[in-house]
């Protein structure tokens, strides 16, 4: 009897806490073309082009709360917006201040960050599982595009509560057995 009011009483402390904020959390898969700057690798080497582009990959995290759970707009905007903890890492965004918005509808997360210089940008639906990530430094120097796909990191909380669950079960069964 007491292991299940301690399994009540866990189970009503996450759902407390998750009523507050809702925590959202991605894996980032990107393909595409980058640069390293200069002419270096073109064949032959054009001074009037820009940087020669090759093909690329680029993986990531996407993480964030958003100040209340459910539907709404909330704006990014460094340490002052609503989300304050976004984060995005890939490239130098994880060391930039962002600026940007992020939607949820239904759910499904989606909006665009960057930092105020506009050198690079990040977008992602989760309703269509797509992300992109852009940045260009200027003429001849360091630029990319890349699209890919988002998948789900699965919560700590949820995957504690699931195995907490599955012993309160077991630990049934194992006593209708005795």
């Amino acid at each position: 009897m007491r292991h299940r009011r301690m399994l009540a009483a866990a189970a009503l402390l996450t759902t407390a806490f998750a009523a507050h904020a809702e925590h959202f959390e991605y894996r980032v898969e990107l393909t595409g073309t980058y640069s390293q700057g200069g002419t270096d690798g073109c064949t032959p080497p054009l001074f009037d082009q820009p940087a020669c582009p090759r093909p690329g990959s680029l993986s990531g995290l996407l993480s964030f709360d958003t100040p209340a759970s459910g539907d709404g707009s909330w704006s990014v905007e460094g340490n002052f917006g609503d989300i304050t903890d976004f984060s995005v890492n890939l490239g130098s965004l994880n060391s930039e201040d962002l600026y940007g918005d992020v939607n949820v509808v239904n759910g499904a997360p989606n909006g665009s960050v960057g930092p105020i210089d506009g050198t690079e940008s990040f977008a992602f639906d989760w309703a269509d599982r797509t992300a992109s990530y852009d940045y260009a430094y200027g003429d001849h120097a360091p630029f990319g595009a890349f699209t890919g796909t988002l998948s789900a990191v699965p919560e700590p909380a949820a995957a504690l509560l699931l195995l907490a669950g599955l012993a309160g079960v077991a630990g049934s069964a194992r006593r209708r057995a005795r």
